[in-house]
């Protein structure tokens, strides 16, 4: 494998990461989880400007999407379908606080 085909990592975090479970391991899951959330997030950005060049041209290039203008409505409609992600990912979580906060 040459010097230009490998994968480049991120350089780790200077200082040391909170640590929010008893067992480390549970945090690096959770860091994890929340990195991959992150990229899916964007995907579904990414996805939703397809289809929308797409409906607007019926042809897509990279140049269409790179250049395609928002509206509000889509960056609101967009926030919304983001915000609909984060809490069915911390659904589990919400609901054990609850749990605890009646108990």
């Amino acid at each position: 494998m040459d010097q230009s085909s490998r994968v480049q990592t991120p350089r780790p975090a200077r200082g040391k990461r909170p640590q929010y479970f008893e067992d480390p391991a549970l945090d690096q899951l959770h860091a994890t989880l929340l990195a991959v959330t992150a990229e899916l997030s964007v995907l579904h950005d990414r996805f939703d400007l397809i289809e929308r060049v797409l409906e607007d041209k019926g042809v897509v290039t990279r140049a269409d999407i790179e250049a395609f203008p928002l509206d509000d409505d889509a960056r609101s409609e967009r926030g919304e379908q983001r915000e609909q992600l984060i809490r069915r990912l911390f659904r589990s979580v919400s609901e054990l606080r609850a749990k605890l906060e009646r108990d």
